[in-house]
């Protein structure tokens, strides 16, 4: 999961971009989420994550900046590919949304999001800036 730490950039539209600053912390690891539109950079979201070796998985949470949250769990799929659920409090039997994450390269990142019947609703492309 080392390969996601750096500065992540998605462009977004016209003088838009979110910016994805991903940090580790021992085994901890902190993502700070900004949006900037037209110059002006805005705190979005923090993405908190940690690695449960027990269950060998990834369990994390989204603290917006409005002061909502969401829970997720993941599990790698293969070296460059894993799989996420949204989940209400971390209860596995409560399944939001889910998403599918891909290292194209080193360098790119594509999210793809689904409904719970297994409809695309949207995606993420980033590439790393630094």
């Amino acid at each position: 999961m080392e390969q996601i730490l750096g500065t992540w950039q998605q462009d977004v539209g016209k003088d838009s971009i979110n910016l994805w600053d991903v940090q580790l912390y021992n085994r901890a690891f902190v993502s700070t989420v900004f949006h900037v539109y037209g110059g002006k950079k805005s705190f979005w979201h923090t993405n908190n994550w940690g690695f449960i070796l027990k269950e060998g998985k990834f369990k994390g949470h989204v603290l917006y900046a409005g002061g909502g949250y969401q829970t997720w769990i993941a599990s790698f799929t293969s070296e460059k590919e894993w799989s996420a659920s949204f989940l209400r409090d971390f209860n596995p039997e409560a399944v939001l949304s889910t998403a599918e994450c891909v290292f194209e390269t080193p360098t790119s990142l594509l999210i793809e999001y689904f409904n719970l019947k297994g409809e695309k609703t949207g995606e993420q492309k980033f590439h790393k800036i630094k």
